[in-house]
């Protein structure tokens, strides 16, 4: 376990002796409780933000641009989806 000196003003530290001793803790480990707490917090909100991005990526992907493939209201066959305008020699 380390050892980590602090400095605070003279009214939070008031506040947090007051808070620990209502928890019945020492200052110390309410102290590391809350900082626990708000890096477990902040790793949840960071990881939650990703997954957002990730999400708004996909669905953006997803959306893609807005091509009309349809030829007078009807969607090519196969056999002209697949067509190539020019053929390849292949040796």
């Amino acid at each position: 376990m380390k050892n980590v000196t602090i400095s605070m003003d003279d009214e939070l530290a008031q506040r947090s002796r007051v808070a620990a001793a209502r928890a019945g803790k020492s200052v110390s480990k309410y102290m590391a409780e809350a900082a626990r707490a708000k890096i477990e917090a902040d790793e949840k909100t960071a990881s939650e933000q990703g997954r957002n991005r990730q999400l708004e990526a996909l669905e953006r992907i997803f959306a893609g641009p807005q091509w009309d493939v349809t030829d007078d209201g009807r969607m090519p066959t196969a056999e002209e989806r697949n067509a190539r305008g020019w053929q390849r020699d292949i040796r």
